[in-house]
């Protein structure tokens, strides 16, 4: 059971999740979605920033989240789209990453 929680909390569901959240709410114009997929961002973001002793900026892609919901809560949504694509463009490179590893 606990295998299962890890793999939703860490794993791939866990990053589509966010995705589709963030997506939902930057076009829908609502941070309250942004906000939850920052939430669900923090687990697998610490973690593959290799927490607890921290080697990559990749811990703070929950926090460029939270002021893309912040941006879009104050009507500012060009920011908002602005502060949420590193978040995308890094979610690309890691499945650049595992797709070009051999088999």
């Amino acid at each position: 059971m606990i295998d299962i929680l890890v793999v939703i909390t860490f794993g791939w569901p866990a990053i589509v999740a966010t995705i589709i959240l963030a997506i939902i709410g930057l076009l829908r114009s609502d941070y309250r979605y942004i906000v939850a997929a920052a939430v669900l961002a923090v687990p697998f973001s610490w973690f593959l920033s290799g927490f607890p002793v921290i080697r990559s900026p990749v811990f703070i892609l929950p926090i460029l989240l939270l002021g893309s919901a912040f941006a879009m809560y104050r009507d500012r949504q060009m920011i908002s789209w602005l502060l949420a694509i590193p978040y995308f463009l890094s979610i690309w490179l890691l499945v650049n990453a595992v797709f070009a590893q051999p088999e």
